[in-house]
């Protein structure tokens, strides 16, 4: 898969899994399972991505981010479940530790597709 779409599936996989969250009213870094699903999301692209494992984290923060945009965007626009959240810049800042865990997985995704990759001399 190339970078591009190895970039393109991250963000969509960060934006989905804030979806999922949302729809089951948890909030992903109050719960293990958020923790342990943004890592296992990083393992997995590290794992599929070719190159560059430190990329697949920033698109999965990017699909988070834009998952938080456009929610954020709906109360505003719709007034929808009592207005705009405006702890939006807040939000964003808090992503960026709680997307270490991908980071992490996907470094070990990336050397894990390393060691099992077959060696051609």
């Amino acid at each position: 898969m190339s970078k591009r779409n190895v970039f393109i599936v991250s963000v969509i996989a960060g934006f989905l899994f804030w979806a999922i969250f949302a729809w089951l009213n948890i909030e992903p870094w109050d719960s293990l399972y958020g923790w342990l699903t943004v890592g296992l999301l990083g393992l997995v692209l590290g794992f599929i991505g070719k190159e560059n494992p430190w990329l697949w984290p920033l698109g999965i923060y990017l699909g988070e981010v834009l998952f938080g945009l456009g929610n954020f965007m709906k109360g505003l626009l719709l007034l929808s479940g009592g207005g705009a959240n405006m702890f939006i810049p807040l939000g964003m800042i808090f992503l960026i530790p709680f997307t270490i865990p991908a980071f992490i997985g996907s470094l070990v995704g990336f050397e894990i597709r390393k060691a099992t990759k077959p060696h051609h001399n």
